[in-house]
């Protein structure tokens, strides 16, 4: 934007400095022309009233000698015609079509004492014709070429002088735009870069006041502003966890009381009802173990993306097996994939496996790997479960594909919305935060999760990790 507005502001100033250039070129030009104009025809006039004179030999021959001065002075030619004689003096050329074209003219009493604007591009000579008589008669004709000679010179200097002061003026006023550009659109940028880091981090970034006082208005504004928003999300935050934690107690509580219930009615607690309270106080826990750990999935994301915590965040992950990390979390399904005759396969590179390593938090790995299988359990069961390992140079990849009936294309995009459940699946136990607490925990380690319908049927979801360094992890286990 900054280069923008600089290359119009620019662009303006420099066009004015150019017209002004021009103008002022231009009044060189004409002034120097009516100097020239009004020096020759000065001397033309000089010339006619010698020639006016009695033209008697004596008066001719003085005549001769102030056009021979005259020429050898100013370097110019003369022709004067009189009394049927014709005199010449310096490199004047009758013959010459210009020449031959203004004495005709001067003959039946047509001058020509008009100049043409001088330019240092123009030509050195011009002739002027002056015609002489009386009210009756053209008695003669005074024509002179005129030696422009010096006057393009001083036209060049004083043009010179013109284009090296607007080069100067232009490159000043570039800096001058350049200097005023910064101090306007400074404040911009920096506000731009406190938005954008505002919704990286949710955090407030201080802004220096700066620039005109409109703009250090806006700057206060925004900071009071995305004070405001920091301290209510926080707050958000702050109730949900608090509130989750503080039900903990009443549903335990609740729980004891249903068990002691049981206890005493013994066979009788068999019954729809006592069982209904149960699946409900089920469904309470879970969703307040969830809620707690979307919450805390959510804060991870603020801490990996503010500034001020990227070595708090780096500390937290290590470089991880990826390969042993997935035989481990089959092993843990092994016997709820049994139970629902769901096969889980593991896909791994037969190159060297076990050089496989993903930069992640150790934790928080498992709990996406539990959440995606138990997942795909859950919506895909009886048809075989597939866990793939890819890696690239800088990322690997962990996939989980079942062989369900997959969703909707337009469904795709609110798997990782918060309580949001596909309609088939009013039947199955689940709160609906599942796949968000895994993309909040996903960007907490700087991956990404993708969820795409596979081909041949099925969901696939995808979990992009930056990939670790075998060294850093073999080390750690050395210890």
């Amino acid at each position: 934007m900054r280069l923008r507005v600089l290359a119009v502001l620019g662009a303006l100033l420099c066009f004015i400095a150019v017209i002004l250039s021009v103008l002022l070129l231009r009044s060189i030009s004409s002034t120097t022309t009516q100097d020239v104009q009004l020096s020759r025809l000065a001397a033309m006039n000089r010339f006619v009233q010698l020639a006016s004179f009695d033209n008697d030999p004596l008066d001719i021959g003085a005549l001769q000698l102030e056009m021979d001065t005259y020429s050898e002075l100013f370097n110019e030619g003369l022709i004067i015609n009189i009394g049927g004689r014709q005199l010449s003096s310096g490199n004047i050329d009758p013959l010459d079509p210009v020449v031959s074209t203004a004495m005709r003219d001067a003959s039946i009493n047509l001058e020509q004492t008009e100049l043409q604007d001088i330019s240092p591009f123009s030509s050195s000579t011009a002739v002027l014709a002056r015609p002489f008589g009386d009210a009756t008669q053209v008695l003669g004709s005074v024509i002179l070429q005129a030696n422009l000679e010096p006057a393009r010179s001083t036209i060049l200097r004083g043009w010179s002088i013109v284009v090296i002061a607007t080069l100067s003026a232009c490159a000043g006023l570039l800096l001058l735009a350049d200097r005023l550009s910064t101090w306007v659109l400074r404040p911009v940028q920096q506000l731009i870069r406190a938005v954008s880091e505002l919704a990286r981090t949710q955090k407030p970034r201080p802004l220096q006041a700066a620039g005109p006082p409109e703009l250090r208005a806006l700057s206060r504004s925004f900071g009071q502003m995305a004070q405001s928003v920091t301290d209510s999300l926080e707050q958000q935050r702050e109730l949900i966890a608090e509130t989750s934690h503080q039900l903990r107690n009443p549903i335990a509580a609740l729980r004891l009381r249903v068990d002691l219930l049981k206890m005493r009615l013994g066979a009788q607690a068999l019954s729809g009802e006592v069982a209904a309270v149960e699946k409900e106080l089920r469904r309470m826990e879970n969703l307040i173990d969830s809620v707690l750990l979307l919450a805390s999935a959510e804060h991870r994301v603020s801490e990996a993306n503010s500034y001020s915590n990227a070595q708090t965040v780096e500390t937290q992950t290590a470089s991880l097996p990826a390969a042993a990390m997935l035989r481990d979390e089959i092993e843990r399904h092994t016997a709820r994939a049994a139970q629902l005759k769901t096969p889980l396969l593991l896909k791994i590179p037969q190159q060297e496996p076990d050089e496989i390593y993903v930069e992640c938090n150790e934790y928080e790995l498992q709990m996406m790997l539990e959440e995606l299988i138990s997942n795909a359990l859950k919506y895909a069961a009886g048809a075989p479960i597939e866990l793939e390992l890819t890696a690239a140079s800088r990322t690997v990849e962990i996939a989980i594909r079942d062989h369900g009936k997959g969703l909707p294309e337009p469904d795709l995009a609110l798997v990782s919305r918060r309580y949001w459940r596909a309609e088939p699946a009013g039947q199955i136990a689940g709160t609906g935060l599942g796949m968000a607490i895994v993309q909040s925990l996903a960007k907490a380690n700087k991956g990404t999760l993708s969820v795409e319908n596979a081909v041949g049927g099925g969901l696939r979801a995808a979990l992009q990790l930056p990939r670790g360094q075998a060294s850093v992890a073999a080390g750690a286990n050395d210890e």
